[in-house]
This record gives structure tokens, sequence and C-alpha cells, in this order.
């Protein structure tokens, strides 16, 4: 025995075959358009929807972010930057003596910055790598800085 929920469910699946059957190939005229025989289940997916109304996408708008600019790591040598980066580092900011005039004549060659500072006894200078995107002071003072420094940058820069 067929319950009413399941004649109409079938009732409703050999409606969805007979639309889908009308867009998608050619008419019988001796059946008016409905298969001479009618599947308890259809053999391929049911998409009433597409023969009824056009589908509209549905997929999220993406918002697409500019590509951060990469700054050479020289244009970012500037004196505030390390300054920053010298102060960031206790110990050696601690153990050098820099006046107000703060850093000065830097020189760079990515990824090594050098930088001369003055005060009230002889001065002296701090030498920086840039690594990830950060300068960090690796050393100050008024000995040989540039020791770890390949040749041909210690060459322009630490003088």
């Amino acid at each position: 025995m067929f319950s009413f929920r399941r004649a109409t469910g079938i009732a409703t699946m050999v409606m969805a075959a007979a639309i889908l059957s009308a867009c998608t190939g050619p008419q019988d005229s001796a059946s008016n358009g409905v298969p001479a025989t009618t599947p308890t289940t259809p053999t391929t997916p049911v998409a009433t929807t597409a023969a009824a109304a056009p589908v509209q996408a549905t997929t999220p708008v993406q918002v697409v972010k500019p590509a951060p600019t990469k700054v050479s790591a020289c244009a970012s040598a500037t004196k505030a930057t390390l300054e920053a980066a010298l102060k960031a580092n206790k110990e050696l900011s601690g153990a050098l003596v820099v006046d107000s005039k703060g850093l000065q004549r830097i020189k760079c060659a990515t990824p090594w910055a050098f930088a001369h500072f003055t005060n009230d006894i002889d001065g002296g200078s701090v030498l920086f790598t840039y690594r990830n995107g950060t300068w960090i002071a690796r050393t100050g003072g008024t000995g040989e800085l540039c020791e770890e420094v390949p040749a041909a940058i210690a060459e322009q820069i630490c003088s």
C-alpha cells in the first residue's frame, strides 16, 4: 500500500522527469511528453530549479588585497629605523654612549648597514644586519666591527 506522502513524491518525480525530458530531447507525440514507463526512482539526478529558473552563482566574492610592496633593505636603513634597532638591543645600547646627534653617515649594502655616532669621548660605529624584515644591531664601539661582513661589502660600508 502506498501512502499519500509517497504517492505525492512519486508524482513530483514524474513531473520533474517530464519537464526535463521536454528540455533535453525530442518529444514522442503519442505519449504527449510523458515517458511510456514511469520509473519509481529517477536514474539521473533531477534538478527542477535548472529548468524552472536560471541559477545565479552563489560563490562568495573574494577581496583581493594588493601585494605588499617590497622595500629594499637599504631603503629601510633610515636613521630612525637603525636607532630603534640599537635601542632594541639593550646590552649594546647600554654599553655605547651616543650623543643627541644620534646615528650618522649611514651606509648600507644588503643585508648589512654601518653607522657612525659621536659622543664627548671619541664616538664610534654600529654594525647592523637585516633579517626577516628587521634591522638588528650586531655590534658597536671603536674597534674592528666588520670581521663577519664579506670583504667586498666591508669595503663599501665599513669606513
